[in-house]
């Protein structure tokens, strides 16, 4: 019986072959509204996969401000290109409606050219800096409207099959719902329902007009704004009803919050599903058909749909990270699927810094068109002309992505790792609170590898000697032995307790009350909110508490924010772990300071003792109590095995982090870019 998530639905007129939506989000590949064919390319490819829809992301109105790196809806000379891409899309078998969005106040002059930002009211905004913005008039208002319903027909003209507007995340519309971004006391005020969906209505009166009755107009709206002071769930859920009414709304796709808002929205540590009772509020009290975004994977999105919680899943950054998602799980290849880590990395961080997005885990992701041959076949899809016999030093990110490549391209690979377990350093990413996920990667290597043939011999570490006896049955060797920990100079006291943060990561080390961590990196970090966390209650506990009323809500934010281990982070420089994309990082020190860690920048350690540690800063030395020292100060290329063998062996290669100490995504890039050349 085939699954309900993978059965037509209908919005409007309009049948989808499927309930999979692809969520909308800016790849690149736009110079002023104009696209080049790897637009095209990236989409054809996801619509392959046996998505149902997908919804083309952020396409502006605006004829006086709008970004110029994405794609304008504001003339009919953008046809043409946009024509590529909506017959890329068809020709791949899903559908694709225009997503319409204006970001209102929450444009920063810079990305349109330098011009005042408009809203609803001056209210300044966390997300632009509190650049001044500018209220729209009444004559402005009914200009957008107008603006809109041609943006529309062009759209149409364009091929899309329907058009979603984008009322989410703090734009336009959302702003003239909000008590916090509209104060106007005229008709198109918060006074009643009526004003504050008045500039909705009429824009959607226009635009039914303009395209014609039986074409799909989707909205696309935060269940909640998620901060304090504005629109709450049960005010969006209203909102929902009000605009159901009107009969001008063909389907409702949810998501959660606003830029503006100081809670995790779509990063690994956010529960799967964890928004979806935003969305099952509102599909009580409306009639037309509503889909669920945010936080979904696709079991998930099987179980909700099959239960009536809502009629369709919108899936975004799962399809950057596999373009095959639904065409895997429809054969009941779940585990085939490579995982979204929810990083942000490469897509969501590069998309707000206008750049082509990426995935940390699929090096092909939108670089189809420049990695395609002339038959038109990725390098995992061609088999090599010369197959070897190829020995991988390392069962790490870059080493097992270069095996799968290798596999893929008909060699023979075989897997040294000196560990007991595959994930090589990621595993220490993985470990602090909430940064699970990341381990997901990895384990779909290692289960991809194994299903290719891949022989993976784990406890077997690897020394030169072993390798050039080995180097009879290889035709190449390929080093992918990670990094190796930098112990900083610092004068130490005999008996000083010292522990690697690796060693923390791995459970190995045995920590005293005080600790103090030298290093205030990506890794001091997390692993001082990794000891940070012990001892504070865990999710499983505080759900009992709550439900049995064990203590008062104060005393429970206590024990979720107080461990038994007092924290020190020491950090030379200017910033703390810069390295870490910005789309986690600031999560993750909003938490680490929750904690309680004291954290000490531009302060130079001078001597590691028994009991404390001495340091200095601008405001002169002092002792740091300790018991316990941890070092996160840094790493290098572990490439001593590559410089004993490069002039004793016809074929030696280094990848990954064993030529320069770099992030997940370099790793697995390094060990593509080389497999694909074998």
């Amino acid at each position: 019986l085939m699954k309900k998530l993978y059965t037509p639905m209908k919005i409007n007129g309009l049948e989808l072959k499927n309930r999979v939506v692809m969520s909308p989000m800016s790849v690149g590949h736009c110079v002023d509204g104009i696209f080049d064919a790897a637009a095209a390319d990236f989409y054809r490819t996801r619509a392959e996969g046996g998505v149902g829809l997908i919804v083309f992301a952020n396409m502006q109105w605006d004829k006086v401000r709008h970004a110029h790196n994405v794609p304008l809806l504001t003339d009919e000379k953008y046809i043409p290109t946009l024509q590529t891409i909506t017959d890329a899309i068809h020709e791949g078998g899903a559908k694709v409606f225009a997503q319409i969005m204006h970001r209102g106040t929450s444009a920063p002059r810079a990305t349109i050219d330098g011009q005042e930002a408009v809203g609803p009211s001056a209210v300044p905004r966390k997300f632009t800096h509190f650049e001044m913005p500018r209220a729209l008039t009444i004559d402005e208002i009914h200009e957008f409207v107008q603006w809109q319903a041609e943006a529309a027909v062009i759209a149409k003209k364009a091929g899309f099959d329907g058009i979603e507007l984008e009322t989410n995340s703090g734009y336009l519309y959302g702003q003239f719902w909000s008590p916090l971004t509209n104060k106007r006391e005229d008709e198109y005020g918060c006074q009643n329902m009526e004003n504050r969906n008045r500039f909705m209505v009429e824009t959607l009166t226009a635009i039914r007009a303009a395209v014609g009755a039986d074409y799909p107009l989707q909205l696309r709206v935060s269940g909640s704004d998620l901060l304090e002071g504005g629109c709450t769930g049960d005010d969006i859920a209203d909102i929902c009803e009000y605009l159901d009414k009107t009969g001008l709304v063909d389907c409702f796709s949810i998501t959660a919050g606003w830029h503006d808002s100081t809670v995790p929205l779509i990063t690994m540590e956010v529960p799967f599903g964890n928004w979806n009772y935003l969305g099952r509020q509102i599909k009580a009290k409306v009639k037309a058909p509503v889909i669920m975004g945010m936080r979904q994977y696709i079991t998930l999105a099987e179980e909700v749909v099959e239960r009536g919680d809502f009629d369709g899943v919108v899936i975004g950054r799962q399809w950057l990270a596999d373009p095959q998602l639904v065409n895997k799980a429809m054969r009941g290849e779940y585990d085939r699927i490579r995982p979204c880590v929810g990083c942000n990395a490469l897509c969501l961080d590069a998309a707000q810094a206008g750049k082509e997005v990426g995935c940390i885990g699929n090096y092909e992701c939108n670089r189809e068109t420049a990695l395609r041959n002339a038959e038109g076949k990725l390098p995992t899809e061609v088999k090599s002309e010369h197959p070897e016999r190829i020995l991988v030093i390392g069962a790490g990110p870059s080493g097992m992505e270069f095996a799968r490549v290798s596999a893929l391209r008909g060699h023979k690979v075989t897997i040294w790792e000196k560990r007991n377990r595959t994930l090589g350093l990621s595993l220490y990413a993985a470990t602090p609170p909430r940064r699970y996920d990341i381990r997901y990667l990895g384990q779909w290597l290692e289960r991809e590898c194994r299903a290719l043939g891949v022989e993976i011999i784990l406890n077997k570490e690897a020394t030169a000697e072993d390798i050039l006896a080995a180097s009879k049955d290889f035709d190449r060797v390929v080093i992918a032995a990670g990094s190796k920990a930098v112990m900083p100079p610092i004068p130490t006291e005999e008996g000083a307790d010292i522990v690697h943060a690796w060693d923390v990561f791995e459970g190995k080390a045995r920590l005293g009350k005080n600790v103090v961590v030298v290093g205030g990196g990506d890794v001091g970090i997390e692993v001082a909110m990794t000891i940070a966390e012990i001892g504070t209650i865990t999710a499983e506990q505080l759900r009992f508490m709550m439900i049995y009323k064990t203590e008062p809500e104060a005393k429970l934010k206590q024990l979720l924010n107080n461990g038994v281990h007092k924290v020190t982070v020491v950090e030379m420089g200017k910033k703390f772990a810069p390295d870490i994309n910005p789309g986690s990082r600031w999560s993750i020190m909003y938490r680490t300071k929750q904690l309680g860690v004291d954290l000490l920048k531009e302060t130079k350690v001078l001597k590691l003792g028994r009991d404390a540690v001495e340091v200095e800063n601008a405001e002169g030395k002092k002792s740091i109590p300790v018991d316990t020292i941890v070092i996160a100060a840094g790493a290098k290329p572990n490439n001593d095995l590559y410089e004993a063998l490069k002039d004793k062996l016809p074929k030696v290669d280094v990848i990954g982090d064993a030529v320069s100490v770099g992030r997940i995504h370099n790793a697995v890039a390094s060990a593509y870019s080389l497999a694909m050349t074998i």
